[in-house]
């Protein structure tokens, strides 16, 4: 069960949070700058600097986005269904004693 519930909610959450910031990144960006999202970085009518402003922007929103939602993941399936539910890079590095 709990390598189940790691796949839905450690591979389905950060999708969702993706869409997510992505549609929020975009709505700040028209009310803040009254123009669309460049979406399309070769249309002519995107200048340089905004479609790296968007760029830098966007990028940074979904990746702080997906980081923060795994890591909220790991650590409600690493609750609830123990370390061995989390795929091996995910998991608590085994302390071993030394006598």
């Amino acid at each position: 069960m709990g390598k189940l519930a790691w796949q839905v909610i450690g591979v389905g959450a950060p999708i969702a949070a993706t869409f997510v910031a992505r549609k929020a990144l975009t709505f700040a960006w028209e009310k803040s700058t009254k123009r669309p999202a460049p979406n399309n970085p070769v249309d002519d009518d995107i200048s340089m600097s905004e479609a790296l402003a968007w760029t830098i922007v966007s990028g940074v929103g979904v990746a702080v986005a997906r980081l923060v939602v795994q890591r909220i993941a790991t650590s409600t399936v690493r609750n609830s269904f123990g370390d061995e539910a989390l795929p091996k890079k995910f998991r608590k590095p085994v302390e071993e004693d030394v006598d």
